[in-house]
């Protein structure tokens, strides 16, 4: 034989019932397979940014594809934190660049964000410098995160320059227009505003005391301060601890002093005079306060021994007058003062809950395709699901239908057929004898 095309013989089935439930159950199982194939083939993963790392976005077909439905935190990327990134807080008052990570939760010296609240957070030292000559104080806070699952374990630093000179940046995040014009009063959010205000005040109460003092005795005062402050750790977790109900507590550590002979006299090698400790204190202990409250609110800090938000113990907690000492006179702070004639909706100040981070995720949401490309895709995938399946369910039906002893036995057309045959066969035996 030489070569040759062969082609399926088809027969129907026996039932006549058969045929309907067939067809019938063909025609659900296409309207399911669109169905789900318009959920499975019809959309397409995008990368869309967003705020919040448990964010999801439901569909309509998650409702019957239970499976299909995305769980918080699982469509969201971690933010990758190393040394030297900076960050905010919600609350953007003040911007925090990391330091040191004690503790890394990505590979060696990294550690990863997924928008926990920042519970395990807080101010634990504070660093003032301030130099009468050129009107200028540096003031650096320094955040310690210490996550109670022992995720990682991070220290942060945030920057805040006052002056009063022009051409001196002041930033606080959370404040525009800091010019000193009276048409650029400063503005934006009413806790930054206040914070910003209320610490150039405090900062302004010590340099008067430095110049009074300069002013006074020239030869033994400093023209330039400089002090390291402890704080105790007591972040958000710890809200009904002493700590965070009683007036807060600071050490100084370490203070050295600029005399205006330009002689340096550090606290390692010799101690800055009780004198100065006396005539400084109180101003200092005011502004460490204030400060300590400020960088608490960043934190969303709500302890009931926040100044900033519980009015009510700013009298315990800051020095209403500053005493008189043998070489300065006593006199009233101006910081209190605000607090005694503050009665606005700007203060006292108020948090929406511990803060976060505010980060943006690069987040993988499903969103359906343009129309032809949906339409395409659907159609191509239920095409091929639908001719596997029915494929397959002829292969099993005809086996069973093949069992029965009368499956292979001719229909009518089998009479008709074998007649022909037959006469064929006469007629070609006919010319063989006649040829012979």
């Amino acid at each position: 034989m030489g070569l040759e095309v062969h082609y399926p013989i088809t027969r129907p089935f026996a039932s006549r019932w058969f045929a309907i439930v067939t067809y019938s159950t063909a025609f659900i199982l296409l309207v399911l397979l669109v169905v789900v194939n318009t959920a499975l083939a019809g959309y397409e993963t995008v990368t869309i940014f967003t705020d919040s790392y448990n964010a999801t976005r439901p569909l309509w077909f998650h409702k019957f594809l239970v499976t299909q439905t995305p769980k918080p935190g699982t469509l969201c990327d971690a933010k990758l934190f190393n040394i030297g990134d900076t960050f905010s807080t919600n609350y953007s008052i003040f911007q925090w660049q990391v330091e040191y990570i004690s503790r890394a939760n990505a590979a060696s010296s990294g550690f990863t964000y997924e928008g926990n609240p920042l519970d395990s957070c807080d101010v634990t030292a504070i660093y003032i410098d301030t130099d009468i000559r050129t009107w200028n104080m540096d003031i650096n806070g320094v955040m310690t995160c210490k996550p109670t699952d022992g995720s990682y374990e991070i220290t942060a630093r945030s920057s805040y320059s006052i002056s009063g000179l022009a051409g001196k940046y002041r930033p606080i995040l959370g404040v525009t227009g800091v010019s000193k014009s009276a048409s650029s009063a400063p503005r934006g959010d009413n806790r930054a505003v206040f914070i910003n205000t209320a610490i150039q005040v405090a900062a302004n109460d010590v340099a008067d005391i430095i110049a009074l003092r300069l002013f006074l005795q020239a030869a033994t005062s400093p023209v330039q301060l400089s002090m390291a402050i402890e704080l105790p750790w007591c972040p958000q977790v710890s809200a009904s601890a002493s700590c965070a109900t009683t007036p807060p507590h600071f050490t100084i550590l370490e203070t050295d002093a600029i005399y205006s002979n330009l002689t340096l006299v550090q606290s390692t090698e010799g101690q800055v005079s009780d004198q100065l400790v006396a005539d400084f204190y109180t101003p200092i202990a005011n502004l460490v306060q204030i400060v300590y409250a400020s960088f608490r609110v960043d934190l969303g800090i709500a302890s009931p021994n926040n100044i900033l938000i519980h009015n009510e113990t700013w009298p315990s907690t800051l020095n209403a007058t500053f005493p008189k000492t043998s070489v300065l006179p006593a006199s009233e702070s101006r910081l209190s003062s605000i607090f005694k004639a503050t009665n606005d909706s700007s203060f006292p100040l108020s948090t929406s809950g511990t803060a976060e981070i505010r980060v943006v995720y690069p987040c993988k949401f499903q969103q359906r395709k343009k129309l032809g490309s949906a339409i395409i895709a659907v159609i191509s995938a239920t095409s091929a699901m639908f001719t596997a399946a029915w494929s397959v369910f002829l292969i099993i039906a005809a086996t069973f239908a093949k069992r029965d002893p009368k499956a292979n036995e001719c229909l009518h057309q089998c009479d008709d057929t074998s007649q022909s045959s037959e006469k064929d066969g006469l007629a070609s035996e006919r010319k063989t004898l006649m040829s012979s």
